[in-house]
């Protein structure tokens, strides 16, 4: 009886074990250029025009983002895959101001074209702030648009909208028009 409850433990031990390797493996930085998890050649990188002075914005850059793609079944970039990047914030200027965390989930994927929802949080030196918003990658877009859905500290009131513009692969450029 002893025999058989090890040989059993043993079983489920090593059904647990290859569970774990095989999501394990499944987490990958993919291969090829990635655009928040989309390939590059889904993307259009354009040059923002600056916002004016005149504009209760905030300017930052996501430069040397790091990304981690999870490639959910069926194998390759499909329905469900996963994408998190995290990556220094800078101003306009180049100095250092806070840090960017990103989740996102591709929800449908099209001949040409993918969309994805996508969560993420500026922590800048007075607070955090946080948005969603559903981007589609194709090779017209150059960004997309999301809500401010909430902050901390100096943004704890704040709502409003971002621009998310992709300028390179691993460069991204957001300027949040804030309102109270």
């Amino acid at each position: 009886m002893a025999r058989k409850l090890f040989l059993s433990s043993l079983g489920v031990c090593m059904v647990a074990v290859v569970a774990v390797g095989v999501s394990l493996a499944s987490a990958s930085s993919g291969s090829g250029a990635r655009v928040w998890g989309a390939p590059a050649g889904m993307a259009h990188f354009a040059k923002a025009a600056a916002a004016s002075s005149a504009d209760p914005t905030i300017t930052v850059i996501a430069k040397h983002q790091t990304e981690t793609d999870v490639d959910e079944p069926p194998t390759g970039f499909s329905q469900g895959d996963e994408v998190t990047i995290g990556s220094a914030l800078f101003n306009s200027a180049g100095a250092r101001v806070g840090h960017l965390d990103v989740h996102g989930a591709f929800t449908a994927l099209f001949r040409n074209s993918a969309r994805g929802q996508f969560e993420f949080t500026a922590t800048l030196r007075g607070g955090a702030i946080t948005a969603t918003g559903v981007a589609t990658f194709s090779d017209t877009s150059a960004g997309f648009t999301a809500a401010v859905t909430g902050g901390t500290g100096t943004y704890q009131k704040t709502d409003g909208w971002v621009e998310v513009i992709f300028i390179t692969a691993s460069t991204t450029k957001f300027v949040y028009h804030l309102t109270d």
